[in-house]
């Protein structure tokens, strides 16, 4: 069998004319079957089966006995006168010489007597090979019958199985390792693709390496030092890994359990600081997520006032009536209106509707707040008043600002601008003028 590797194909991705021990396109190992021994399916196939292997013991007597017969047949043959005889050299007995013709007519029918002994013998021999040959097939079918009914029986444990060595198959032979030439020291190049494994220099078309096998590709990747803050909070990364096969060490003691509560109290005394020290935070998270609630137990007083119109107006929940401020439009900057609550409030939100009512006919007959400041006036002890400034859009109905405060009691709007009228007959606009006033407290 020819061990070239130029004829070499690998199994597995069928890549043809490879030279080394590995493949140049997937790295698999190339390897060539072992070559089958003469007889060795006939003896893997008797090994199989008892009686065939008793039949293959007898068949060599059988060929040795049909051997035989033939042989004690042209003996006896011989002894009795059959075949061509010697003769005599006396020459009182010879018999008197007889023309030409008789002696060919003789020698002819000698020579066809002794082809039929030989067919004679032929005949005999086939049929001894034959009977041979049936005895051993009807003993091999008696065995294999046999064996069959065995494997049939219950199986009953030996007590003497213990004692005895159980029999062992054959093993497999191993195929053929690659045969290279030059296998021990390759030739050296001076240029090319070094294995990052085996240190083995290879042509630069070579995906994989000739000496290993190992991908040619594969470059080790420096590894990265991670930022300072992920070295802080997973300082535990920072440990060495065992090798393969080695246990780490177990870490046991009271450390492991003081860890975790030394952890619980760092992150609690963390959250009460920012809680206490960055409280508008934390306020200003809980009042996005509450739900407003309106505030009606509340006040109202003014600075000025038109007598027909006056500043209990803004809390009557009616969309047709107004406070105005008795001055002009342009004569209004500084006039304030204060709410006082008759408790406490959280306060979130407030509400304006600016104008003279909400139709659009009588909105414009009388000026609008355009700015207005806000002041917060807690109760004692809670703290300094803050203000705020509210900017109001020139058009009717309701507008909502963000206004919150806690433990407030008062709020005072003073209107620092306001819009002049739109009416068609401007004369008739005397006054400022707001239609309602609502608070939203935290639930």
């Amino acid at each position: 069998m020819s061990t070239d590797l130029s004829e070499l194909t690998c199994p597995d991705c069928g890549a043809r004319d490879q030279r080394e021990a590995f493949c140049d396109s997937c790295g698999a190992a190339l390897s060539r079957p072992r070559p089958a021994a003469v007889g060795a399916g006939a003896a893997a196939a008797f090994e199989e089966s008892p009686a065939a292997g008793a039949a293959l013991s007898a068949e060599p007597a059988a060929e040795s006995r049909s051997a035989s017969i033939p042989k004690q047949a042209s003996d006896s043959r011989r002894g009795s006168g059959f075949g061509p005889q010697p003769v005599a050299e006396d020459s009182d007995t010879a018999p008197l010489a007889e023309p030409a013709g008789a002696e060919a007519d003789k020698g002819r029918a000698d020579k066809d007597q002794a082809d039929q002994g030989q067919a004679d013998q032929g005949e005999a021999e086939r049929a001894a090979r034959e009977k041979a040959l049936a005895e051993l097939a009807e003993r091999a079918k008696q065995a294999e019958r046999s064996e069959r009914a065995r494997a049939l029986l219950v199986p009953v444990a030996d007590p003497t199985a213990s004692e005895r060595i159980a029999p062992v198959l054959p093993g497999v032979p191993d195929p053929i390792a690659p045969q290279r030439k030059n296998a021990e020291g390759l030739e050296a190049l001076d240029a090319g693709i070094e294995c990052q494994w085996c240190a083995t220099r290879n042509p630069p078309e070579r995906h994989f390496c000739r000496k290993c096998g190992q991908r040619l590709a594969y470059a080790p990747v420096e590894a990265k030092r991670p930022s300072w803050w992920r070295r802080l909070i997973f300082f535990w990364r920072n440990r060495p890994l065992p090798f393969a096969g080695q246990r780490p060490r177990l870490r046991r003691g009271p450390g492991q359990a003081i860890r975790p509560v030394v952890w619980v109290v760092v992150v609690v005394v963390v959250v009460v600081v920012v809680v206490k020290e960055y409280s508008p935070v934390s306020t200003n998270v809980r009042d996005h997520f509450a739900k407003p609630n309106e505030v009606s137990n509340w006040t109202i007083t003014a600075s000025h006032q038109d007598p027909d119109h006056p500043p209990k107006l803004l809390h009557d929940t009616y969309s047709d009536t107004w406070w105005g401020s008795g001055f002009s439009p342009q004569n209004t900057n500084g006039i304030s209106v204060t709410a006082t609550f008759s408790q406490p409030e959280n306060l979130l939100d407030v509400g304006i509707t600016p104008g003279a009512g909400t139709a659009t006919d009588t909105f414009g007959a009388q000026g609008s707040p355009e700015t207005i400041d806000v002041e917060l006036i807690p109760i004692p002890g809670k703290g300094a008043p803050t203000k705020k400034t509210i900017t109001l859009d020139d058009q009717p109905g309701f507008q909502k600002f963000q206004l919150r405060g806690d433990d407030i009691r008062q709020v005072v709007f003073t209107i620092t601008s306001s819009y002049p009228p739109t009416a068609a007959d401007p004369a008739k606009a005397v006054e400022t003028a707001l239609t309602e006033l609502e608070f939203y407290t935290r639930h």
